[in-house]
């Protein structure tokens, strides 16, 4: 085998393993995606960690739920650091909620605010 050909079968190969990774940590949840929930409440836990950033909010409800943000490369590129938000921070999270066996848990966030200085995270929703 020619040593291009050996390249470009490798790099076929890392392609398809990382897509099925990828596949196989999304596949399990499924969220209504045109229906928004809103959460009010104190950032109880942040964790910084691949795949996802993801926020522990407990609501003024007295009902904790967890937020799946998104992954470091695109919270980097948002200018989002892990200094921005803080455990005890009062946020306002907007979210879409996961449909089955976990009601407690939002993912792909279209904004969190928090209101004692107006810092606010959005964009559009995705995928409705």
């Amino acid at each position: 085998m020619q040593p291009r050909t050996l390249l470009h079968t490798a790099a076929l190969l890392v392609a398809v393993a990382a897509s099925g990774a990828a596949a196989a940590h999304h596949s399990y949840a499924r969220f209504d995606r045109c229906r928004l929930f809103t959460v009010v409440g104190e950032v109880e836990h942040i964790r910084w960690g691949n795949p996802h950033v993801e926020l522990t909010v407990h609501g003024i409800d007295d009902v904790s739920y967890s937020v799946i943000w998104l992954n470091l490369q695109q919270m980097a590129r948002a200018g989002v650091l892990p200094t921005t938000l803080a455990v005890g921070d009062r946020v306002e999270v907007t979210a879409t909620r996961q449909l089955e066996e976990r009601p407690r848990v939002l993912a792909l966030p279209t904004q969190i605010w928090r209101p004692k200085d107006g810092w606010r995270w959005s964009q559009p929703p995705q995928g409705c």
